[in-house]
């Protein structure tokens, strides 16, 4: 635990502290001679605008040889989001003036935050920053530029809070280590992770886990998928020389008769387009369509490394969309794992073809209270709210409202799509099958694509569908996250509704 309190501090490398707009430091500290210290370039040289650094040398002091102070900004604006993206802020400052591996932070106290809340998030945000994906790189490339080490953090709280913040503390690691987890994923070159690797990485993730014992995982090749006609994942996949996978996951530390929550995941690890093929330019990310999938399986990972007292179940099809003289056809007819039939007019829509499967699987053989689907499913999304928030679909009010809340207290925006039924209703009917994949126009295709899907969802379980197309993958450093490429957005969003619904 990287927990204490300010009289326990000396010889630090970097002492981090807070101020705000009044360029009063904020937080419990009784050090006269370190203000001193700060007294005159908080006067002349630092405005503490929000996320403002200003580095102070205190001339071999005992307790720290040089002080951070990171600005607030108005204390009237802070929010947790802020402090998270402090966190990173704080991170990268302390890289650029070259601290080698630990740094103290004087917990601020502002508002109506309580000091546990502020460590999470302060913690959560440096970690989720520091992220790093070099393992691509060259022995040659890596001596050049070696990846810098994580800067550890030393949180300092008054002693009535010490207990508190390690526990917040420990959440914030094991939470964005999860998220991190999720992002290398995406990150993968797709020649790295195909479906059955992506089973093996999530069976080293199982493995390495304290829950191990509550965890079972069953995985389906496609000798298992033809025995149960699951036709869906396997349209989608015949074009591929990779076999596909169906990969469940279940953990049961909630009582016996409780219903698990489930999640589903979209795992396509590269798309295409397969026979509706996709310009070069929009193939380049495609590397990122099992970004849902990657993001329910940290989701998992967070909530059994954190050994919460609840059932949960994943789901994850996995397939890769390419063209080959085996693909599918636009036009052809296939018949899914429920039953229905499907008339493929666009084998670029095929990620809702794995999802019905899934969806089927999930709410027929488990079900459970309520079933999410996570998905880079439709550009329509990504056009409507681009990186900003996740699309939001779903058949139960009670459990969008929970998705919002746990999205309000991460950070994780959601957007809910038009549901005019009268509109859309029929969009999705087809004249030779039961549905077909497309909607009859262009319009609203985050919307059709749910009503795609919501017929896959069986016994009248709650269901809420995520579309995350646009926010999954950041084309430039955004808040906390500190590169371009995967956002790890939501499974922060994900962790937090699991924990609100024990």
């Amino acid at each position: 635990m990287s927990v204490s309190t300010f009289r326990d501090l000396k010889n630090q490398e970097v002492l981090v502290v807070f101020a705000d707009e009044a360029k009063k430091i904020q937080g419990s500290w009784n050090d006269s001679v370190l203000k001193d210290y700060l007294k005159v370039p908080l006067e002349n040289d630092f405005r503490a605008k929000f996320r403002e650094p200003l580095l102070v040398y205190t001339h071999s002091h005992p307790t720290t040889k040089r002080v951070l102070v990171l600005g607030l900004g108005k204390k009237s604006d802070i929010s947790l989001q802020n402090f998270r993206n402090l966190g990173a802020s704080l991170a990268g400052a302390l890289k650029n003036k070259n601290v080698k591996s630990h740094a103290s932070v004087l917990v601020p106290k502002v508002g109506k935050f309580k000091t546990a809340e502020i460590v999470e998030a302060l913690q959560t945000g440096a970690s989720v920053y520091q992220f790093q994906f070099t393992e691509l790189k060259s022995a040659e490339s890596l001596k050049k530029n070696p990846p810098s080490k994580p800067i550890e953090l030393q949180f300092i709280v008054e002693a009535k809070d010490l207990k508190q913040a390690g526990a917040a503390e420990s959440k914030a690691k094991a939470t964005a280590e999860g998220v991190n987890w999720g992002r290398r994923l995406v990150a993968m070159s797709p020649r790295q992770l195909y479906p059955v690797q992506l089973t093996k990485e999530v069976e080293k993730m199982v493995k390495a886990s304290p829950s191990k014992s509550k965890i079972k995982m069953t995985v389906w090749g496609e000798t298992e998928l033809k025995k149960h006609a699951y036709g869906g994942v396997l349209a989608v996949n015949q074009g591929s020389e990779n076999e596909a996978q169906f990969i469940v996951l279940q953990y049961s530390n909630g009582g016996k008769s409780s219903k698990p929550m489930a999640l589903v995941g979209k795992g396509v690890t590269f798309d295409s387009g397969g026979l509706s093929l996709k310009p070069p330019q929009a193939q380049e990310t495609m590397k990122y369509d099992m970004a849902g999938a990657a993001s329910v399986l940290s989701a998992f990972k967070i909530t059994v490394d954190l050994q919460l007292k609840t059932n949960l179940v994943c789901v994850v099809p996995s397939v890769e969309n390419m063209p080959s003289g085996a693909a599918q056809k636009p036009g052809d007819v296939i018949t899914m794992a429920s039953g229905k039939t499907v008339e493929v007019l666009n084998t670029d829509a095929e990620g809702r073809l794995i999802l019905a499967d899934a969806l089927f699987h999930a709410t027929t053989q488990f079900k459970p209270k309520a079933v999410i689907d996570v998905a880079t499913l439709t550009g329509a999304c990504a056009l409507a709210v681009g990186e900003a928030a996740a699309g939001l679909y779903g058949t139960d009010e009670k459990l969008k409202k929970g998705l919002e809340k746990a999205s309000a207290e991460s950070g994780e925006h959601i957007w809910r799509l038009p549901d005019f039924e009268e509109f859309y209703g029929d969009q999705m009917n087809s004249d030779v099958a039961d549905l077909r994949n497309i909607g009859k126009s262009r319009e609203a295709g985050a919307t059709t694509a749910g009503i795609f899907l919501r017929a896959f969802v069986k016994n009248d379980i709650p269901w809420a569908h995520l579309d995350i197309a646009g926010c999954g993958w950041y084309d430039a450093p955004r808040g906390f996250v500190g590169a371009r490429g995967p956002s790890g957005v939501p499974i922060r969003l994900l962790a937090k509704f699991i924990e609100q619904n024990l």
